[in-house]
């Protein structure tokens, strides 16, 4: 029979593992909605440059745009900083 530690260890390992499996279940969720949204960003910037006028109509949207990119490259700079990460 395991000792107390080995299993306390194994049921330690197992969570470990499950934390991991959300992670990258979070991080992968996180991926697909970049993607959607650089496409979506890009199209954006087609049609604004289909039209004259429309670039300037847009200008407080893309500077909330912008604010929400800086505060992810914040949050991804300073995940990079914790032990673990590279």
């Amino acid at each position: 029979m395991a000792s107390p530690q080995q299993t306390g260890h194994r049921h330690a390992g197992g969570r470990t593992q499950d934390a991991v499996r959300r992670a990258k279940f979070h991080l992968t969720a996180a991926g697909n909605m970049l993607d959607s949204a650089a496409t979506a960003i890009t199209r954006a910037a087609e049609l604004a440059d289909e039209r004259d006028g429309v670039g300037d109509e847009l200008a407080d949207d893309l500077a909330a745009l912008r604010s929400s990119a800086r505060m992810l490259v914040d949050v991804l700079s300073a995940s990079e900083g914790q032990p673990g990460n590279a």
